[in-house]
């Protein structure tokens, strides 16, 4: 045995992350992992596809890193759902080239061991997450804005208006990642719009609407259309499943993780989702039971966020196709496009919205919100038309 391998079996997570660790302990960020008999391991984060562990020495808990593993499956369904494991180095890939175009974009990585299936990365210990931060009520404008600018630098330097069509075909070949694509296929932009999908639930409040869905032809053609957008526009590098809930927040940082689904797509998909998801930040605080002013004042903040995040976007993002202005016109109806199968999807797919696990009755409204987007986002041209329609506000 070499010395710088443990002896595990291939069913001992812990022991392949402690293998991982000193295999590659000849780098600065992990000398003390040259020895792993005083390091400690611990499993955190509740993903649905990886095993994310916190890893630190025992005298030093705050020098740690994050250690991801993907397994074979996706975690959360179990052995009989089998996913691809190179998924964990197209994230690596993806981590390490956002960092690179955004240093502090993410959480910098470290390295990736392809034979163990694990990543190793930067520990966001003090850090929290960005919808647990929103839905208790605190939101500091500078990091949704370092957010915002962060991710139109990413499009912008990636955009093919910017590197050209031959870099473009290259990147796309770098990230091609039909597994993942897949899966966002199926769970935003078909299940959701499938009546008789068994991976669809909701509440009994939205069954009752669901008609709003399924009877209307117009909702379900503009799902459609966003879907061939989804996959046939090659336009830059983008995240590709940009909620809140895969974003960290301090103070006035922000940092994105969970870049396994990136590809190369339309750029109004990052962005799109992202709006979604204070929408429905905005409703959790709107329709809170306490009557509480101070709530309504934080979702007037919310939907004044959004206003701000998409201003930095395009001040940043200034790698277009065509003219500026009809270039993000057009960006903006796919947004809203977007932003409208994310919002039905979350609540009548199979996803979850925790925003809503204090205010259910907030659950008809946001799908009120996310059908009228649909219906209207080939006449959307501004964040503040969207919000207008999206919100019905006066």
């Amino acid at each position: 045995m070499a010395d710088n391998e443990v002896d595990v079996s291939d069913t001992d997570i812990h022991g392949k992350v402690l293998q991982a660790l000193k295999k590659h302990s000849h780098l600065a960020d992990l000398q003390w992992a040259k020895d792993t008999s005083s390091v400690k391991v611990e499993e955190i984060g509740d993903g649905n596809l990886n095993e994310v562990f916190r890893v630190y020495p025992s005298e030093d808990p705050n020098n740690s890193v994050v250690l991801k593993h993907a397994p074979p499956y996706i975690k959360c369904l179990g052995k009989d759902f089998p996913l691809h494991e190179e998924r964990g180095e197209l994230e690596y890939n993806a981590q390490f080239k956002f960092h690179s175009i955004a240093p502090g974009s993410v959480p910098k990585p470290i390295f990736y061991d392809s034979s163990l299936r694990v990543m190793c990365m930067e520990d966001l210990r003090d850090y929290v997450i960005y919808r647990s931060s929103l839905i208790s009520g605190h939101l500091d404008d500078d990091a949704a804005l370092k957010l915002a600018r962060d991710v139109a630098v990413i499009h912008r330097d990636t955009h093919v208006a910017n590197i050209g069509e031959d870099a473009i075909k290259q990147l796309d070949k770098e990230f091609q990642n039909p597994e993942m694509m897949d899966l966002t296929e199926r769970y935003i932009f078909t299940g959701p719009f499938s009546p008789d999908d068994p991976t669809n639930r909701c509440s009994p409040s939205l069954k009752a609407r669901l008609d709003w869905v399924y009877g209307d032809q117009e909702v379900l053609r503009a799902a459609a259309e966003m879907k061939r957008v989804f996959l046939e526009k090659k336009e830059a590098l983008v995240h590709g499943d940009l909620h809140t809930g895969s974003i960290m927040v301090k103070d006035k940082d922000a940092k994105v993780f969970d870049s396994e689904f990136s590809y190369v797509g339309p750029c109004a998909f990052d962005v799109g989702v992202l709006v979604a998801n204070y929408i429905f930040n905005y409703y959790c605080h709107l329709l809170q039971p306490d009557d509480n002013d101070n709530r309504r004042v934080f979702a007037y903040r919310v939907v004044e966020i959004c206003n701000k995040t998409v201003a930095e976007y395009f001040k940043h993002m200034t790698s277009v196709t065509g003219d500026k202005e009809t270039y993000q016109a057009d960006f903006m109806s796919e947004l809203a496009g977007f932003a409208g199968c994310e919002i039905v999807r979350r609540l009548i797919g199979a996803a979850h919205v925790a925003e809503f696990d204090a205010t259910p009755q907030a659950e008809v409204d946001a799908l009120g919100a996310g059908v009228r987007l649909l219906k209207a986002h080939d006449r959307i041209h501004s964040i503040g038309t969207l919000m207008v329609i999206a919100l019905m506000l006066a």
